[in-house]
Order: structure tokens, then sequence, then C-alpha cells
């Protein structure tokens, strides 16, 4: 059950960060990434669909040789690093997409949670912090009201990690009671941070 909730938790940590990159991807902002950049982190992810993994890590590390600015193969390093328990690297790897992209508040979430996986509480805090202020701004912009619910839901869940279950317990309540048929919404309510950690950062 728990891995159910914890693969869940990961979809909705990165579901609106997703949409992000995908926006970025095709604006006119985009220009600015190199396209044998992109093209090379997407045959990575390619592989990683198909569990090459280090195969994968070699593309993402040439994408980002060919830019120096472009924030996905970072992203998108971090889940694989994490599978191998090579902490230290995925750390290095979140810190580098929220220097890259930091509007990026799922990114200083999970750069956050690796922190406190680290022992650095005081940045692991600090982290969090930052990505409330993000999400309250983006629950703010009428333009993101498409992304409401996982933003919410995404605040709820850094509040948890900073320490205060009550209020971010108390937020996911108020989407169940909007949302009564979402039952994924309960499974996160019946877990605690510890959960959170063990099951997404493989703690013991």
């Amino acid at each position: 059950m728990l891995r159910f909730i914890t693969i869940n938790i990961i979809l909705i940590l990165f579901s609106a960060c997703s949409r992000q990159e995908n926006k970025d991807i095709h604006s006119s902002d985009s220009e600015k990434f190199n396209p044998k950049a992109i093209e090379l982190n997407n045959k990575a992810v390619e592989l990683m669909q198909r569990f090459q993994n280090d195969s994968a890590l070699i593309l993402f590390d040439k994408a980002i040789e060919f830019d120096k600015t472009y924030y996905l193969p970072h992203s998108n390093k971090i889940g694989i690093l994490i599978s191998k328990k090579q902490f230290d690297k995925a750390l290095y790897e979140s810190d580098m997409v929220i220097k890259k992209k930091p509007d990026l508040a799922e990114g200083w979430t999970f750069a956050g949670m690796l922190h406190e996986k680290q022992g650095d509480t005081i940045t692991a805090i600090n982290y969090y912090k930052e990505s409330i202020k993000i999400f309250d701004e983006r629950i703010k912009n009428p333009k993101k009201r498409n992304d409401l619910a996982a933003n919410r839901l995404n605040r709820a869940f850094s509040l948890i990690l900073l320490g205060q279950e009550t209020e971010g317990k108390g937020e996911m309540r108020k989407l169940k009671a909007e949302n009564p048929n979402d039952l994924m919404i309960d499974g996160f309510l019946k877990i605690s941070k510890q959960d959170y950690m063990r099951q997404m950062l493989g703690n013991e």
C-alpha cells in the first residue's frame, strides 16, 4: 500500500513541474536551450523507460555539456541516482536544478528532502520555506488555475516536511472535501513525514 502511495506522491509532487517543463520547451523561451541538448535529454528519457539507466546517465551528462543552462537533465538524473543510493550525487543534481530554475517549487521541495536525508536540516527547512513561498505565488496567480489543486497539495506536502503537519494535513482535508472521490488524498492523509521520507528516499 505504501509503495502505491509513494508512486502517487512522486507523480503529484512533479506533476506541475512536468507541465511547466513542457511549457518551457514549447515556448519561445525554449530557444535559449540548445536543440542538441534537448534531443539528447529526450533520448535519455527513452532509455530510462527501458530501464537502461547507466546509458541514460551518459546521455544526460552529454546534454548538460551541450547546454550548461538546461536544467531538465539534472532533474531527470535524480531518480536514477536515488535508486542507486548515490544520495550525494542526487543532492548535487537537485541543487543544480534550483540553481538553473529557481522558480521551480517542486525542485526546492525535493532538494530539501535530500538535504534532510543527508543531515542538513537547516538548509532543508530553508528550502521547504522557499517552496511554500513559490507555491503561494502560483496559487494566487489566476493564470495557473488549471494547476491549483496540484499546487495546493504540493504546498501541503511541503508544510508537512517543514514540521507543520497539522496545517498541512488540514489543507489536505480541505482538498478532500472539495474532491471527495479522490482516493489518493486519503493515502496522503494516512502517512506521516517519516513515511514520506522513507518511501521516497529509501530511509531505513
